[in-house]
């Protein structure tokens, strides 16, 4: 079965997307794969490695895909199932960057890393987005003296923006520390669901 899509940013899940995102929640792996692929951007830094892009469309793939592996196939067959899933995050889009510390820092908490987003011109100033940082600590270790330790060793980073603010245009999305810019990647919504 091949998909086809629509390849614009969905700022609005009409019945036709919800059933679309059904289908293809049902797709083989290969399928699947290949379209969460596009909204995941490596990075080839060491310190923020990767920038991924959670659309309300493939939003409600990923819920399908859940209900799949639970078994409950039903779910994927029903827009209005779909359209109650989705109705918290209608019209917003989710971006999160991986950051990955060294593991010799002495770190108590997560820096506070922040995410931007750049206007639709190329040269347009960075707009700082709200943030939520949410470290990542290692597997807890039991010392000789039965102590438990565990270490920073990276954060995830997240904001929430409404599509229409970000239209079907490309914008830089950039990770930012004490305000200086540490990553960006340029994403083009046009090309997304």
């Amino acid at each position: 079965m091949r998909l086809l899509s629509a390849v614009a940013l969905v700022l609005s899940m009409s019945s036709t997307d919800i059933e679309r995102a059904q289908t293809l929640a049902r797709a083989r792996d290969s399928e699947r794969q290949q379209f969460h692929h596009r909204y995941v951007i490596d990075l080839p830094g060491s310190t923020v490695t990767q920038i991924d892009v959670t659309t309300e469309f493939r939003r409600l793939v990923m819920i399908a895909e859940e209900h799949v592996l639970r078994g409950d196939w039903m779910f994927t067959r029903s827009v209005r199932a779909g359209q109650e899933a989705i109705a918290p995050v209608r019209g917003l889009i989710t971006i999160r960057a991986q950051v990955r510390l060294s593991p010799l820092n002495t770190f108590i908490q997560a820096p506070a890393y922040t995410l931007a987003l750049g206007g639709a011109a190329a040269n347009a100033p960075l707009e700082a987005l709200g943030t939520q940082v949410t470290p990542q600590f290692s597997v807890p270790v039991k010392t000789r003296d039965r102590k438990t330790l565990s270490s920073l060793i990276g954060a995830t980073i997240e904001a929430t923006i409404a599509a229409a603010r970000v239209g079907q245009t490309t914008r830089t999305i950039a990770v930012m520390l004490d305000g200086k810019e540490t990553a960006r990647a340029a994403v083009d919504f046009g090309r997304l669901d």
